[in-house]
């Protein structure tokens, strides 16, 4: 391995896509979401544990986000989305533990129902993004229908793929729903930790959800960013506005909705590579 390619790595995990990149993307999902602040709580687990999970959420997914095939990337992988997936996905369950630990019959079960929503939710959307990701230089008919579906199926998924309104808490648990009970400190680190991730997954789907590589960096950067603050606003609007659904309820509309959607994209894409 030379010292070009370590350097390039080092750039991509470190600051465009990974970690600084990972950070960007939080702070303005926090400005546009309007997401309520975690308030003064009892601590019921060590700080310690808590900053150790928002770092490692972070790491996460600032490795997530590099091995994607983001305009401009220093030092893309192959079938990197492989191992983003992965890395997204234990970021999602890290900020779950404390709530499971916390011996709340009912802090436990809303983390369980957001573990089951989400787990359903977000295996749907990187579903979405495979496909997208893997016909993003390819413009033709049926790729550009397929890659509508991708968007519609991927945006779909997301409020239960990041546990927001309807696919949110219990309304019991109040405004710092699997946090309560927590330390300012370690809600605010969990919160940020979430943060990221649901920031990472909008940009994420707006890079599967274009055929990026056919544009030019700038051109792409453009679209994923307003594409990212549309879709923020979005949930901003949706929040509050419906009624929680039962578990059964948000697995059968995330599977029926978003899923066949997802099917339909990979037709369509399938099509389109003949």
């Amino acid at each position: 391995m030379t010292t070009d390619v370590v350097i390039a790595g080092l750039v991509a995990l470190l600051l465009y896509p990974g970690i600084l990149f990972a950070i960007g993307l939080s702070i303005g999902y926090r400005i546009l979401s309007g997401r309520p602040l975690p308030f003064p709580g009892k601590m019921i687990v060590s700080p310690d544990l808590t900053d150790g999970l928002g770092l490692t959420s972070l790491a996460l997914i600032g490795g997530g986000l590099a091995g994607l095939t983001w305009p401009g990337h220093p030092w893309s992988l192959p079938f990197g989305w492989i191992g983003s997936w992965a890395l997204f996905e234990l970021a999602a369950w890290l900020p779950l533990l404390p709530a499971l630990m916390a011996g709340a019959p009912r802090t436990v079960r809303a983390a369980l129902r957001e573990a089951q929503i989400g787990m359903l939710a977000r295996a749907i959307l990187w579903g979405s993004i495979a496909t997208g990701l893997a016909a993003a230089d390819n413009l033709n008919g049926w790729s550009l229908s397929g890659h509508g579906f991708i968007l519609v199926s991927a945006l779909l998924s997301l409020p239960a793929a990041i546990n927001w309104g309807p696919f949110g808490p219990e309304p019991s648990l109040g405004p710092q729903g699997i946090t309560e009970g927590l330390s300012t400190r370690a809600a605010t680190t969990l919160t940020f930790a979430r943060d990221t991730l649901a920031a990472a997954l909008i940009a994420t789907i707006w890079l599967a959800g274009f055929p990026i590589a056919m544009l030019p960096v700038w051109l792409g950067l453009l679209v994923i960013g307003i594409g990212s603050i549309i879709t923020t606003l979005g949930l901003r609007w949706l929040n509050g506005r419906f009624p929680r659904f039962s578990v059964p309820a948000a697995l059968r509309f995330t599977l029926i909705g978003a899923g066949s959607l997802a099917g339909l994209a990979l037709v369509a894409i399938s099509m389109g590579q003949m």
